[in-house]
């Protein structure tokens, strides 16, 4: 009598109900309370709850977005709102009130079977059982997407290489089969529409594998056709839905992040936080490590690289061990995942980077680091294999001793030991944030809120957040601080009023040029008919006072809570010229070579981003106390490069001699962009006490120049 199904499969079961214990203890609330939680409120990840819901409840096309950028919206494969699940979803309707719930159902999914899908693998190499168990374990607590789950949601997605990899491993044994390749296909597909990273990386290591392959004496012409069109097929659909369903031919082709969102050695090979990092840090720096390519491998993979090279010595010389057709797999992995973790690095392109200009849609992945992960998974997955073959070798030793548990205690040890390895590097919140979707969990000033919004939603066309945002062009760009960006997400997920703002990736440079034209009172009226702009002020924060208060003054407030206020903004007010005029206390047209030296080229100053650019000095006696001032710049920047650069003021207290910031605003963040200038405008409010103020400007990239002139300093007279 042949064993029944669970009996037959008791290692991964019980593998399943370990990960699950595990997920209990770690995550709580994702599992038992999955609808009054978010995982993430600010940012990308609040962003990615906000898109989804709102194409949901919303949206009748599949492909188009309405929630922000009015009055054009978005392409929906450029909101990083779970594209897949929620065409899903938009198939199943009876399923659309439990958005939040889909999502983080679907990641504790991906989390629940990460381990199952490397034991898989590791299985596949002929690891013994209890080995794989801990070892899919072990690479599990360590991997570095788990971060991702609390700030950006679908990069968290584990199980995505793991599963892909098995896909290819058992189409490798199946290879007439059409069910494997379909499988192969469809997940690249799903990967693709989930987060375009994850798809290009599943594509790229397919690609490498298929093309080191290609070398073996045993390929044969339909394998490789078959390989290819497994490879090139998943980018030919993905890249076809784009063009022929999106309208938009000015998106952006150098976003900014490339030369600078890489991965490093220390990223990868050292940990960086715990007593060991501690440790380490006082004797080498960490200033080149960066987040985007954090992916440490562990101290028992990187232990297990040393023995493997050296057994691998040993065996090739020895000519002892005998790899069957499935592990001789394992090579070309490793060499397809060393190959992704040198480009994660930037290499070729930090030292050449003219050669992006041939490959230019790579620039499109700029946080190269993430490619990083792959050779995690790989390499992970080989340690485990190397720990098993030193195992049986050591057992093959033991057996004219006595006592022949060396080996096993050993083992076990080290698995445990990187088990706690990553326990201790773990970083989970202790407390997550309520679900703003859920109109039952606000509280009763943001159901005011929500509320008299609600009730306007017939009368107005868009709402407009101030202070307000832009994030998307990589061109220009205005952060928001996370309160507004909630309340606004919040307003409009529950009201299905539109966003007169920006927080996606690639907008349209025609598009984003309109948006900030707006805000300097070039007024388009289409924003206006037939009705005007509702308008939400987070009363807790400052606004710069040259355009977004200036704006606020303009609106009739209808209601206010400590939430923050509703007005509404007609076409009349916005179109009004400011109530006051400008005298003139200085202006530098930097023609003076004296003053300013080898600054000054062809009648400009010219700066280098990373460095500090003092262009303004004004002493106690050129500013009276307690008025307004204005000070405006024509900014040249290098177009060909993102606008990393910040606008500072500060003034030195005349007793304590303290400098002080009190205004800094990024250059890329103006309403005054045109197609070759940004004409900077400041105004700021002097102290109440005379002092000396300067204006300078820093960034953060390197090597990018950039020029100003026609500077003028004005006194706002009412």
């Amino acid at each position: 009598m042949e064993p029944n199904f669970f009996v037959k499969n008791r290692s991964p079961f019980f593998l399943v109900v370990l990960t699950f214990m595990l997920l209990v203890w770690m995550i709580p609330q994702l599992i038992f309370h999955p609808n009054d939680i978010l995982l993430t409120a600010d940012g990308d990840g609040l962003k990615s709850y906000y898109c989804f819901m709102y194409h949901l409840k919303f949206d009748e096309s599949f492909i188009h977005f309405g929630g922000m950028n009015y009055p054009h919206g978005e392409h929906y494969l450029y909101t990083d709102g779970f594209p897949a699940i929620a065409w899903i979803l938009q198939l199943l309707p009876f399923l659309k009130a439990h958005g939040i719930f889909m999502i983080h159902f679907t990641l504790f999914l991906s989390l629940l079977f990460t381990p199952l899908f490397i034991y898989l693998i590791l299985k596949k190499f002929q690891v013994q059982d209890w080995i794989a168990i801990l070892g899919a374990i072990s690479l599990f607590i360590l991997q570095p997407q788990f971060p991702r789950l609390f700030s950006h949601l679908s990069l968290a997605y584990s199980i995505f290489f793991p599963l892909s990899w098995y896909l290819l491993l058992r189409y490798k044994e199946n290879r007439n089969s059409l069910k494997w390749f379909s499988l192969l296909l469809f997940n690249q597909l799903f990967w693709y529409f989930t987060h375009p990273y994850l798809g290009f990386m599943i594509t790229v290591f397919y690609g490498l594998d298929w093309f080191i392959q290609q070398w073996r004496k045993q390929a044969f012409i339909k394998d490789s056709v078959f390989g290819l069109i497994l490879v090139l097929l998943p980018v030919v659909l993905v890249q076809s839905i784009v063009m022929f369903t999106d309208s938009i031919k000015d998106r952006p082709t150098t976003p900014y992040g490339f030369f600078e969102y890489q991965a490093h050695w220390k990223s990868i090979f050292l940990p960086d936080v715990g007593p060991m990092h501690e440790w380490i840090s006082t004797y080498i720096s960490f200033d080149e490590f960066r987040w985007e390519g954090y992916a440490y491998i562990g101290f028992l993979s990187i232990l297990m690289l040393l023995i493997g090279l050296a057994l691998l010595v040993c065996f090739r010389w020895k000519k002892t061990v005998q790899l069957s057709e499935m592990q001789q797999h394992l090579f070309p992995a490793v060499l397809a995942a060393l190959f992704l973790l040198i480009l994660s690095f930037g290499f070729p392109f930090n030292g050449n980077p003219q050669w992006l200009e041939h490959l230019r849609f790579l620039k499109q992945f700029r946080a190269l680091g993430r490619f990083s992960w792959v050779f995690y998974y790989v390499i992970g997955v080989m340690g485990i294999y190397v720990l098993h073959l030193m195992y049986t070798q050591l057992r093959n030793l033991e057996l004219t001793h006595r006592f022949k548990y060396k080996s096993f205690i050993l083992v076990l040890g080290l698995l445990c030991m990187q088990i706690c390895e990553g326990m201790s590097l773990l970083k989970i919140p202790k407390a997550f944030s309520k679900n703003i979707f859920d109109v039952t969990q606000l509280t009763a000033s943001e159901k005011n809120l929500v509320h008299f919004a609600k009730k306007k939603r017939k009368s107005v066309n868009a709402f407009l957040p101030l202070p307000w945002f832009h994030i998307g062009s990589e061109i220009y760009g205005k952060e928001v601080d996370s309160q507004t960006l909630k309340n606004t997400f919040l307003i409009s997920a529950h009201t299905g009023i539109p966003i007169y703002a920006v927080m996606m990736g690639r907008t349209s440079k025609r598009q984003t040029l309109d948006y900030f034209h707006f805000f300097k009172n070039e007024q388009h009226t289409r924003l206006f008919k037939p009705y005007p702009l509702l308008v939400y002020q987070n009363t807790q924060v400052n606004l710069y006072q040259e355009d977004e208060q200036y704006l606020a003054n303009q609106a009739t407030t209808y209601f206010s809570n400590t939430t923050g206020n509703l007005s509404i903004i007609r076409a009349d007010k916005v179109n009004k010229k400011p109530l006051f005029t400008n005298k003139e206390v200085l202006g530098d047209e930097f023609s003076d070579k004296h003053k300013w030296g080898d600054l000054i080229q062809h009648g400009r100053y010219r700066g280098k981003i990373e460095d500090y650019n003092t262009i303004l000095r004004l002493d106690s006696t050129q500013l009276n106390p307690n008025e307004w001032y204005e000070i405006s710049f024509d900014y040249y920047p290098d177009w060909s490069k993102p606008i990393a650069n910040v606008c500072y003021l500060e003034f030195v207290h005349p007793k304590t001699k303290e400098v002080s910031w009190f205004y800094q605003r990024s250059i890329g963040a103006f309403p005054g962009i045109s197609t070759n200038v940004i004409h900077v405008n400041i105004c700021f409010q002097t102290q109440v006490f005379p002092c000396n103020y300067h204006c300078f400007l820093l960034g953060n990239s390197k090597n990018v120049f950039f020029e100003i002139d026609h500077l003028k300093v004005k006194k706002v007279i009412p």
